[in-house]
């Protein structure tokens, strides 16, 4: 028995609501496309680099209501540094269209892609976007926005504390942290009982001197047979070459997703 590992991408979000693409016309047999394996963070991959933004749009109905908050997009950023499928994975407002607001501008983005051995390869990311009322304007989250690198990062946008004076993995000219000692969990004698499997996913600071200075689960498998804890525990003893901004070591947010499988 033994539980494998996997390194995620975190920008960083509940409902997941896939971007609308229009159908083709019936009388037509849409042609078949080579399915492309798209990779998240992890050994070998090198992180795309945001290099153009757009800012999200309010909506009438959504200023009349009030709305504020952040909406959360995993998006494919492909070989061509564009942006690929998108999906919500923290909703704000649908009813309201903020959501396809933050979906329509991500499709605008462009970055320089990620890599694996050197070759351009998609990419999946995370990008947070912020909307917040202030004089019936917005705010886009200060780490993704190019044009303020020297904004505060991104705990504000966030309003968590687990995300105080930290870094997302988008903030323009942020060079990710890399995994260069994992250590698998184990197993507990009470989940192998349970012949329990699956995975548990786990944001994580690694902070300036590259280890993990706080992490917790986002997804959990067990709570109570010990697998979360055991996650947990594995992820605190890893170690990385830390992310850096400007030439600076920073604090920067990470996801990881750690498999558990019975063999």
């Amino acid at each position: 028995m033994t539980a494998r590992l996997a390194l995620l991408l975190a920008t960083s979000f509940g409902v997941l609501v896939w971007a609308q693409q229009a159908p083709p016309p019936a009388q037509q047999t849409p042609p078949t496309t080579p399915q492309v394996e798209s990779y998240r963070l992890g050994p070998g991959i090198q992180t795309p680099v945001l290099l153009r933004s757009v800012q999200p749009k309010y909506t009438r109905e959504a200023l009349q209501a009030k709305i504020e908050g952040v909406v959360e997009l995993e998006v494919v950023i492909l070989p061509n540094g564009t942006v690929g499928d998108v999906r919500v994975t923290r909703s704000l407002d649908q009813v309201n269209g903020l959501d396809q607001q933050a979906i329509d501008a991500a499709k605008q983005w462009l970055f320089r892609p990620g890599t694996k051995d050197g070759r351009e390869v998609p990419v999946i990311v995370t990008l947070v976007m912020e909307f917040r009322l202030s004089s019936d304007t917005f705010r886009v989250s200060s780490d993704t926005s190019p044009s303020s690198p020297s904004l505060t990062p991104a705990g504000d946008a966030a309003r968590d504390d687990f995300y105080k004076d930290t870094y997302r993995s988008v903030y323009p000219r942020l060079e990710q942290p890399v995994a260069i000692r994992t250590t698998q969990p184990k197993y507990t004698s009470d989940a192998m009982r349970a012949k329990l499997q699956g995975t548990v996913e786990v944001e994580a600071v690694v902070d300036v001197d590259g280890t993990v200075s706080r992490a917790r689960v986002t997804k959990s498998l067990d709570p109570q047979l010990g697998l979360d804890q055991n996650a947990l525990a594995a992820v605190k003893s890893w170690v990385f070459t830390p992310g850096r901004l400007n030439e600076q070591p920073v604090p920067v947010v990470v996801k990881l997703t750690l498999e558990f499988r019975l063999h």
